[in-house]
Parts: C-alpha cells; sequence; structure tokens
C-alpha cells in the first residue's frame, strides 16, 4: 500500500495561543516552533510522544504553499472531517485534564478490541476522539 500512516492535522486558526495552550496544557502534549519560526506566536508545531509533529497549527494569514491554487477560508469545527483520533495513553489522567479545563467529555468503551475512546473538542470546534488501547 503506498500510503504508510497519516502524518499530520493542519488547523488554521485566529486563536494560535488557546489552540496550543489546549494541545500543551490540557492534553499534555509538546508544542514548539514550526521550522523557520522562533516562537509560536503564528505558529506551532504539537508534537506526540516520539517527537513527531502531528497536528500544525497556523494564523490564516500565514502564506501556505496550496494557498495559491486551494485558497483558505477561514472556518471553525472540522466541517467535512467529523473527527481526528489520537492514540493516547493513561485513561484516567486524561479525563481529569479535559474536565479540569471545563470540556464535556463522552465515553464509548469497545471490549471487543479492548479498547476506551474519550470524545472532547478542541478550541476551534473540532472533535477529537482519543483512542486508549489495550486496557
Amino acid at each position: 500500500m503506498p500510503v504508510a500512516a497519516l502524518d499530520h492535522v493542519n488547523v488554521r486558526t485566529t486563536d494560535i495561543a488557546g489552540t496550543l495552550a489546549f494541545y500543551r496544557d490540557v492534553l499534555g502534549m509538546e508544542v514548539v516552533p514550526a521550522p523557520g519560526a522562533n516562537d509560536i506566536t503564528r505558529s506551532g508545531w504539537v508534537l506526540d510522544t516520539a517527537k513527531r509533529p502531528i497536528i500544525h497549527v497556523g494564523s490564516p494569514e500565514l502564506n501556505y504553499p496550496s494557498d495559491s491554487v486551494h485558497p483558505f477560508t477561514p472556518a471553525s469545527g472540522s466541517g467535512a472531517v467529523h473527527h481526528v483520533a489520537i492514540a493516547c495513553t493513561d485513561a484516567p489522567d486524561m479525563r481529569r485534564r479535559l474536565e479540569a479545563a471545563g470540556l464535556e467529555v463522552s465515553e464509548n468503551a469497545i471490549p471487543s478490541i479492548n479498547m476506551l475512546q474519550l470524545f472532547a473538542i478542541d478550541p476551534n470546534g473540532i472533535m477529537l476522539e482519543m483512542n486508549f488501547r489495550d486496557l
């Protein structure tokens, strides 16, 4: 198969600080400046535990290589994308973090594959599915 994995999700938002703070402070992920940037005021990369940048966050004012062919229109929510799923560990800690941030959390257990799912909405209205395997 030519596709090996999902590489990253890009979120373009006017709320850079709030979005990066959510992923850093609520989900406990590492946030770093995007390549070529000195800080995270206009963009940032959110890293997984293997230090891969799986969520890119950027300002709508930044020029992206695709903008000349596919102009960007700022919006909120997930649009045609229903949710973004991320693999996580320590479900009780994640639930505490989400609830402490005042977020509504829904849960789905799938015993047949030994998985628990938590669902919450990020600051941009994007639904996150947090998957906890091998419980």
